[in-house]
């Protein structure tokens, strides 16, 4: 029997499995079953928590999309494990540091129980990114050319710049994401630039499709949105249910982003 946690930030839902205070292995037989469980709360991702693999952080975290397969980052998922974390008093200080394959992570406490995240895994080189070098920067769509600017923060992601509402994002981004350009798939976020400071964004997601939000996404978006000079270096993204607050720091490589975590569900037991 495994006890689980069900969280949301933002109407993103996620699976968190313990795997310090209780012995679970994510095995693919495993994170298969935790794929097929059956139930009425649903998810868009497991979290599993690990004990550490360096003597740097605090936990190791690896994420699975509802398909079973294994995404290298998930900030919104990210806040709910540190949530957990804290709540539980697995760690006895406000910060915790996470490494989630090669990267480190680190998530505060800060005031009104929202959390602070920072990363310094930013790239811009395509092979961080995944994308092939013959690879063009646009999608051939219904007789228009869709362009996207392609980035990793951890795992991959290609934005485009986005004002019509009409357009068909389910669709686009998953010929983007058929498209064969990506080694590793690839997150596709649409940003409508409301103002230098504030933005609109949709995230069609690896294994999962469109999302209610996406805290890597907002990320990336607000990077591209900076590094095109369109917005200032601290933007507000708006999602279905509610917003972030990035701020991007190009010279020392580093993002923050401030957002919330929430229960939707407490100690669920799963039969694996």
């Amino acid at each position: 029997m495994l006890i689980s946690q069900y969280m949301e930030s933002l109407g993103n839902d996620f699976m968190i499995i313990d795997g310090i205070t209780q012995n679970f292995e994510a095995s693919d037989s495993n994170i298969s079953k935790l794929s097929n469980v059956n139930n009425d709360l649903g998810y868009d991702q497991s979290m599993v928590i690990l004990p550490p693999k360096d003597d740097v952080s605090d936990i190791s975290v690896r994420i699975f999309n509802i398909d079973g397969s294994e995404s290298e980052n998930c900030v919104n998922g990210i806040r709910c494990v540190a949530q957990y974390v804290f709540d539980n008093k697995l760690i006895s200080t406000n910060e915790l540091i996470i490494s989630i394959n090669d990267d480190l992570i680190v998530v505060s406490k800060i005031e009104n129980s929202l959390l602070k995240v920072e990363m310094s895994n930013l790239s811009f080189e395509k092979e961080d990114i995944g994308l092939n070098n013959d690879a063009p920067n646009f999608l051939e769509y219904e007789g228009s050319k869709i362009f996207f600017h392609s980035l990793s923060i951890g795992n991959p992601h290609a934005v485009i710049f986005s004002e019509d509402r009409d357009l068909n994002i389910p669709d686009i981004g998953k010929k983007i994401q058929d498209s064969g350009y990506f080694k590793n798939g690839i997150n596709v976020g649409f940003m409508e630039v409301l103002s230098e400071t504030e933005i609109n964004l949709r995230v069609v997601e690896r294994g999962v499709g469109e999302t209610q939000a996406c805290g890597s996404g907002a990320c990336a978006a607000a990077i591209i949105g900076i590094k095109e000079e369109r917005l200032t270096n601290q933007v507000k993204v708006n999602f279905q249910k509610g917003s972030l607050e990035v701020s991007v720091d190009l010279i020392k490589n580093k993002v923050f982003l401030i957002g919330d975590a929430n229960y939707r569900a407490k100690d669920i037991a799963i039969e694996l």
